[in-house]
């Protein structure tokens, strides 16, 4: 029986430059058959030797001993497959690949946890893949050798340039630690690059919503297009239920409202959170129901926020509407109305009542611009 030989190949797709990293790859080659494996280490053309291999690099020694603990993994299997005389094939080598996972980036790793994880929602899955999606972008933390503070550093220059808040960089660097530290978790990685580094976690904008007046020409707003329309009969239930677009789109009247007397109340679990919530139907929500026979004309959210500035043309407003300030503009219109804050908290579905009251702040807000119009006034 034959059995394959293998050597390291560098930059097989001829990229590399004194500037721009090629791949380093082990070349399996059996009875004229060819397989190469990715082994998530990159370096620039002046960095490699063919006999020596990484050169010229603070971090040779390390990336050589990684290169090396591949090789030695493969050559063992190899090794038992000889002591057990079995026949190599190719489709065994990409089963065992599989096994180990020693042949994934950590872009692929990411996005292969992702999926297996069963302690997250989808709503939260998908925003994670936007993290994994940002990796892939950026293209300077792919394989596992990319995961130098250098690179770190980079990343967060990179998401400040694409104009992303603090508080929503600081989210990516959360989920990117999370998977690095389930990497060397799986022995995939031995070192953790945040260590030492501390990024902000910023301060969220005061939250947008839009005053009775305001909704109110929301509301009245004569609009031609029945496409329009409907995405505005959308935003009004939202601003008298609360109810966010990923709950929104899951919607079901039958399923998610119990009628408790002559009122009728959603008693459901917010898909983000998972958290319970209930909520009064108020009667321009259920207006908005009887008009589409109980079942709600969904779009997505994309095409919503979309047209929602479309909406606001016709209502004759002069700022954008956004899916978010119609949950914002409940739980601001409650506040001014005597509602309790932990009262608000339990309709919003909120895991806490610190949450709610980042809308108190709102109102504080808006409090102190009053204070500005009376000193106005009285000077």
């Amino acid at each position: 029986m034959k059995y394959p030989t293998m050597r390291f190949v560098f930059d097989r797709k001829k990229v590399a430059t004194k500037t721009h990293k090629g791949l380093v790859q082990i070349e399996v080659l059996s009875e004229g058959k060819r397989k190469w494996i990715g082994t998530g280490v990159k370096v620039y053309s002046d960095q490699w030797n063919d006999r020596k291999k990484i050169i010229n690099s603070v971090e040779m020694i390390q990336l050589n001993q990684c290169l090396d603990e591949q090789l030695r993994i493969i050559q063992n299997w190899i090794n038992e497959l000889i002591s057990k005389k079995e026949v190599f094939d190719f489709d065994k080598l990409d089963r065992f690949l599989r096994y180990t996972n020693k042949s994934e980036s950590f872009v692929d790793f990411v996005e292969r946890r992702i999926e297996e994880r069963g302690d997250i929602t989808e709503s939260t899955k998908a925003s994670h893949r936007t993290f994994a999606a940002s990796l892939r972008e950026f293209d300077r933390i792919i394989y596992f050798s990319d995961l130098t503070k250098a690179n770190i550093t980079l990343y967060d220059d990179w998401l400040h340039a694409k104009g992303y808040s603090q508080p929503t960089i600081y989210n990516y660097h959360k989920r990117n630690k999370r998977y690095i530290h389930e990497a060397i978790k799986f022995d995939l990685l031995k070192n953790d690059p945040y260590k030492g580094e501390r990024f902000s976690r910023g301060k969220h904008a005061i939250r947008k919503y839009l005053t009775a007046e305001e909704l109110k020409k929301v509301k009245d707003a004569q609009i031609d297009s029945e496409t329009i329309c409907r995405v505005r009969d959308l935003f009004i239930f939202q601003a008298y239920t609360g109810i966010s677009y990923a709950d929104l789109a899951k919607f079901n009247f039958k399923r998610d409202v119990q009628k408790r007397g002559n009122k009728y109340v959603i008693l459901d679990i917010r898909l983000k959170t998972e958290e319970n919530y209930f909520i009064v139907l108020l009667s321009p929500a259920m207006e908005i129901l009887k008009k589409y026979d109980y079942v709600l004309p969904i779009i997505s959210n994309q095409q919503y926020n979309l047209r929602l500035k479309i909406v606001a043309d016709y209502a004759g407003l002069d700022r954008n509407l956004t899916v978010h300030m119609s949950r914002h503009t409940f739980a601001t219109m409650c506040l001014n109305n005597g509602v309790k804050m932990e009262n608000v908290s339990k309709m919003l579905g909120h895991t806490n009542v610190r949450t709610t009251q980042q809308y108190a702040k709102v109102l504080n807000a808006e409090v102190e611009k009053d204070f500005e119009m009376l000193e106005r006034i009285l000077s």
